[in-house]
């Protein structure tokens, strides 16, 4: 922002001296008032002849402020705006660059940064992996309390044989499984000869 605000200045301050510049070298011109006076002084030779000296004093006196006052006025103008410009001070140009030596420590700043992310995300997933565990621990202490016997069981199962406690697990799940199943398909034939029975009742009926 501070470095476009400057370029708009060091532009305004160049088409400035292009403009002062220019005025400087033009040719300032006036009106010619000459025809006017001519014409003047033919009236007035015809009705006031004595009028013809005052009339040339005052055509002298126009033609010296027409070329010479207003001439010096604007070189002076000219003059005091260059000297303005000159006091301007010119913009100061800022490169801004990294350093070499600086490299290392915006290496090293990464680095920490990437070590602060991954030691942030492993302390989470400990955390709820903690909380997991604690909430297994609270589960197994309950199951204690209900079923005793299968409890020790299961204690005294993974003591001996840490090793083959989770296959053993994996494999009393699936015989489970397979028995949850069956019953399932046990109480679904049940079901259906039980309608087929009352449908074979209800057709005796209508005999």
């Amino acid at each position: 922002m501070e470095h476009s605000e400057k370029s708009t200045n060091d532009e305004i301050i160049d088409q400035l001296v292009i403009k002062v510049n220019e005025i400087d070298k033009r040719e300032i011109r006036f009106p010619d008032y000459t025809p006017y006076f001519e014409d003047l002084k033919k009236w007035l030779a015809e009705h006031l002849p004595d009028y013809n000296k005052p009339i040339d004093e005052l055509k002298a006196a126009v033609n010296q402020h027409n070329l010479e006052y207003p001439a010096t006025k604007i070189q002076v103008q000219l003059d005091e705006v260059k000297a303005i410009m000159a006091r301007i001070p010119k913009t100061v140009k800022h490169d801004h660059y990294f350093d070499p030596k600086s490299r290392g420590w915006i290496i090293a700043g990464v680095i920490l940064l990437i070590v602060t992310a991954i030691s942030t995300g492993l302390n989470a997933h400990l955390w709820l992996e903690n909380s997991r565990l604690q909430a297994n621990d609270i589960k197994f202490r309950m199951i204690r309390q209900t079923y005793p016997i299968q409890a020790n069981w299961a204690e005294q199962h993974y003591y001996n044989n840490p090793d083959t406690a989770e296959s053993e697990t994996i494999r009393l799940e699936n015989e489970a499984k397979e028995r949850s199943e069956a019953a399932d398909v046990a109480s679904q034939k049940e079901r259906e000869a039980k309608e087929a029975q009352e449908h074979l009742k209800s057709l005796k009926k209508q005999k």
